[in-house]
């Protein structure tokens, strides 16, 4: 695969990133390993290396929004902290169609969720309190899920955070906004545990890198101009849709891998 190609999906991807809040981290991977023969350990180290940078600009860049719950996002990288790291320790250790099948069937459960949760009523979630215990432990569990994603296989986990925060009565731009500020505290810590080993192409993760944060703050720009202006109340169905759709394509894809 030529470099140019590898330059058009880092901008793409990196564009989907701030839209979406997801980190496309599986598809880092299937690009990696399928376009220019490198084996699975080092793509998805190379992965979780351009993700963390592509997730920290755009994390900069919704902050500037206001689109981020800091409380919840916190909350989430702790507990996702944790599950990274255990992830990174039993990577080779679980059978990896198992652990597909149990992941994929927990993010469609909980892309069902999310669609009946969108069908109704939102209301704004502007702080979580640790006295409410019901819904740190929902913030916990959706943040250790994200975490052993990142850890085991090197994808972004942003399709439990996704879901974790719609569920919990986020808004569109708040779920995309926090997601993507989640995201870049776990990848960090995933690519730390893998970077260690010394596994990372940084020639690739230059390119991936680089050309996904231009991608990301073009994707900003479309998003403020053409897309956040027709929300007063912060929702959009347009980017519900594509959340939804993002992660139900996940779900399945890694129940039928």
């Amino acid at each position: 695969m030529s470099f140019l190609y590898l330059v058009i999906a880092g901008v793409i991807m990196g564009g989907f990133t701030v839209i979406t809040g997801g980190g496309a981290g599986a598809l880092y991977v299937s690009i990696l390993t399928l376009g220019f023969n490198v084996s699975p350990v080092v793509a998805t180290a190379t992965s979780l290396a351009t993700m963390f940078p592509v997730a920290a600009i755009s994390s900069g860049l919704h902050a500037k929004s206001g689109n981020i719950n800091f409380k919840i996002g916190w909350i989430m990288i702790g507990w996702g902290t944790i599950g990274a790291l255990i992830g990174s320790y039993f990577s080779n250790d679980i059978p990896t169609n198992h652990y597909n099948r149990l992941i994929g069937s927990i993010i469609i459960l909980l892309t069902v969720l999310m669609i009946i949760k969108k069908r109704q009523p939102v209301k704004l979630v502007k702080s979580v309190y640790h006295s409410n215990k019901y819904t740190f432990c929902q913030t916990s569990f959706f943040g250790i899920i994200s975490g052993l994603l990142s850890g085991l296989v090197g994808t972004s986990g942003t399709t439990t955070i996704i879901a974790g925060l719609t569920l919990l009565g986020c808004t569109t731009f708040q779920t995309v906004g926090t997601s993507v500020f989640v995201l870049s505290g776990i990848s960090l810590v995933g690519f730390i545990a893998r970077a260690t080993s010394g596994s990372v192409d940084w020639l690739l993760a230059s390119i991936l890198a680089g050309s996904a944060i231009v991608g990301a703050t073009l994707g900003a720009n479309l998003l403020k101009i053409s897309i956040a202006k027709q929300s007063k109340s912060q929702n959009n169905q347009i980017v519900d849709a594509l959340l939804i759709l993002g992660n139900l394509i996940m779900g399945l894809a890694l129940l039928f891998k």
